[in-house]
């Protein structure tokens, strides 16, 4: 591939900003180009991310106290899912970290016990140090130092986060034009320029196409092909609704099933985002915005709906265009996962431009990466007890039309050895073993009728687990409440 000197991404959103910073510090000697449409809205569902934001804001060189408090951010320690099984009952999906090696092999005992025939419950919420500080509305972040690192999320105003990027990266350079595009020249698979509506026209060696489900370059131009996961992933509709501050502030994510999808309840420090992600075949817009202003009791407040396109372009490079965001990709935000893979796909981006990757193994790696959250996404579905619905009854069989996924709960519920399996079949899986244990274990999906030898973990091993997580959140957190304030007050000095 020749040398890139400039480049153009196509739309800005916290997509395209994330990539005009990532590449206005990792490439310093590239001319950056931003054109933004102020006609276009920006679309942000979710308002949650995954540990990977913690590393993508690191590699910015930028500290917490520089952008939590200007995006309203909060900590994230994982996601309770509730009354997935119709039964009122919950678990907890943590962010696993390495200070949990040791108390995590409690519970995998125990969810493979259980699903060899034991009668005891065990919940992965009690072995996991994400899932401690939870409990205790605690953040994330150690007041004190603990032997290893401790890998958690953020909940942010999208909207604030995209504009807190774009100021980071016009301070670094980056050129923003305000206009829409009018027309495309291209040749071949190739983009030779964008054509504002002003008449001017923006040329670059390479572009990026950062323009939402519009995905004007990657498919209206070059025509790359949409692969469609409607009938499998049945989610294609969103409703938002902001609401008040929950005080005491929580430091987690609450997935809530709702009788045609579910619900989510992000805490921010000064609002809550409610939203309802439901399928259009099993309800209309206006009743889905009733049940979540009845669930979430929002009486006040603007509904935003959304209509989602959900799927993957076919590749995400093609000729001299890189797809990211919702032009490559876009999967429901049950796990939170879209910017994790804006953020890699960035980082995939800077390794094309640094000539150490080639166009085609980014292609493999991405497509890898979004079909594994696919299959993950689709767990949640396929082991719920839930018939209590037409919705229900469709999303579960839809779910398990994914032989790949079949497969894998067929495994565990035969009691075989798991971990050897996903060692042979999921090693390249964006998920790893504690993230499905918490899911097949918190969903308690198992063939009751299996009967095999088990070893529970004594309880006097449980116990001493439990008191340890609990002695470490004592000892080096405090309130989630407490820790943005010291934020707050960090920022303030610095100022």
């Amino acid at each position: 591939m020749k040398t890139i000197q400039s480049l153009t991404i196509l739309g800005g959103g916290t997509a395209g900003w994330m990539c005009a910073a990532y590449l206005a510090k990792h490439q310093p000697n590239l001319s950056i180009t931003v054109i933004e449409s102020s006609s276009i809205g920006r679309i942000g569902v979710g308002e949650g991310s995954t540990p990977h934001l913690q590393l993508f804001m690191q590699n910015l060189g930028v500290k917490e106290r520089d952008w939590m408090p200007a995006c309203q951010a909060s900590y994230k320690t994982g996601i309770y899912f509730d009354n997935w099984n119709g039964d009122n009952g919950s678990y907890f999906h943590p962010f696993f970290s390495e200070m949990d090696a040791k108390t995590a092999e409690v519970y995998f005992v125990n969810a493979n016990a259980r699903r060899r025939g034991s009668e005891y419950i065990d919940k992965p919420e009690h072995y996991f140090l994400a899932a401690v500080l939870a409990d205790k509305q605690q953040a994330p972040l150690p007041q004190r130092p603990l032997p290893r690192a401790l890998e958690y999320g953020y909940h942010f105003d999208a909207q604030k986060l995209a504009d807190w990027l774009r100021a980071f990266s016009l301070a670094r350079g980056v050129k923003h034009i305000q206009s829409t595009v009018s027309s495309v020249q291209h040749h071949a698979k190739e983009i030779i320029a964008l054509t504002l509506e002003s008449g001017e026209q923006v040329k670059s060696d390479f572009y990026v196409d950062a323009s939402g489900f519009n995905a004007l370059l990657i498919e209206k131009t070059l025509e790359v092909p949409f692969i469609s996961f409607a009938d499998q992933l049945l989610n294609d509709s969103a409703v938002a609704i902001a609401g008040a501050k929950i005080n005491p502030l929580p430091s987690s994510t609450s997935a809530i099933a709702m009788p045609c999808g579910w619900r989510w309840q992000i805490p921010l420090q000064g609002r809550t985002g409610h939203g309802y992600v439901y399928s259009s075949a099993h309800t209309t817009p206006e009743e889905a915005e009733a049940q979540l202003r009845q669930a979430a009791q929002l009486d006040k407040g603007q509904a935003t709906h959304l209509t989602m396109k959900v799927g993957m372009m076919a590749r995400c490079i093609e000729g001299n265009v890189f797809a990211i965001g919702l032009a490559q990709s876009f999967i429901e935000p049950l796990e939170a996962t879209a910017l994790m893979v804006t953020g890699y796909s960035i980082e995939l981006l800077n390794r094309l431009l640094s000539q150490q990757l080639k166009a085609q193994a980014i292609n493999q790696q991405l497509s890898e990466l979004v079909l594994g959250i696919k299959e993950y996404v689709l767990a949640h579905y396929a082991t719920s007890k839930r018939a209590d619905s037409p919705y229900w009854q469709d999303a579960k069989i839809a779910a398990l039309s994914l032989n790949e996924l079949d497969e894998l709960l067929t495994h565990w519920r035969s009691g075989g050895d798991f971990d050897a399996w996903l060692n042979q079949h999921r090693m390249h899986s964006p998920y790893i073993r504690p993230s499905w244990y918490c899911l097949l274990g918190g969903m308690d999906h198992r063939d009751s009728t299996c009967q095999m030898p088990f070893d529970q973990a004594p309880q006097h091993i449980e116990q001493a687990a439990k008191a340890y997580l609990t002695k470490l959140s004592d000892e080096h957190f405090t309130a989630h409440t407490t820790a943005l304030e010291q934020l707050q007050r960090a920022q303030a000095f610095r100022a």
